[in-house]
């Protein structure tokens, strides 16, 4: 299976994820992270993370934000979907406070249906589905608790590559919160770490796309 993770920002694959692409990655699956917006120093925190996270293809663009860029990141979203050809897809929540977070969720939303336009790609590839994860709020009632037990301390080490964004909140405070999150949501799964994820429909029946059925 393909995964891809898509987020704003180096350090969201890490905080939001990072014990599913660590666990994905390490158990025979070919995971790819596609980062949105970076700066020269936090692009090798981004590929020290990934390494740690043990991710096969890691991607990063050069764009300074999300939302001043829209329309160029989606043709490179569809340009990566089409390339890496993902089953599964993990972005942000389209209800995170965090501007970049939001225009994030909307734009890989929207390149996941052009992705699969027949009548514009020879290549064209439908996902097969699309999961939002938390980064700075949390997901009320989560469709899907991963366990990520064996895989926390990998979390942990990715998270401490970025060390330009770890005095942020406070000393320790991104370390701390995502700790005590996983735990949570480990309480929930009836486990020690879990990460959340709520699941979002792809429309599937569209006159451009070569598949226009599915199961219930």
């Amino acid at each position: 299976m393909k995964l891809a993770f898509i987020f704003a920002h180096p350090d969201d694959e890490a905080l939001s994820a990072g014990g599913t692409i660590a666990k994905y990655a390490s158990t025979g699956h070919t995971v790819s992270t596609l980062c949105l917006s970076s700066t020269e120093d936090r692009k090798i925190e981004y590929r020290a993370a990934t390494e740690m996270l043990g991710v096969q293809e890691p991607k990063i663009l050069d764009y300074g934000n999300v939302v001043d860029f829209e329309k160029q990141i989606k043709k490179d979203i569809i340009d990566f979907i089409l390339e890496f050809r993902p089953e599964i897809i993990v972005t942000h929540l389209p209800e995170d406070y965090h501007i970049d977070h939001k225009s994030a969720y909307h734009i890989v939303k929207e390149a996941i249906e052009w992705a699969a336009h027949e009548t514009q790609h020879d290549n064209s590839h439908l996902v097969s589905k699309l999961y939002v994860t938390e980064t700075t709020i949390l997901i009320p009632n989560p469709h899907i608790l991963v366990d990520i037990s064996a895989y926390y301390s990998v979390k942990e080490n990715a998270i401490k590559c970025y060390s330009t964004q770890l005095s942020k909140g406070g000393e320790g405070f991104y370390i701390k919160f995502h700790k005590h999150r996983t735990l949570m949501r480990g309480t929930q799964a009836s486990t020690d770490y879990a990460e959340a994820y709520l699941e979002v429909p792809i429309k599937k029946n569209s006159p451009f796309f070569k598949i226009k059925h599915s199961e219930l």
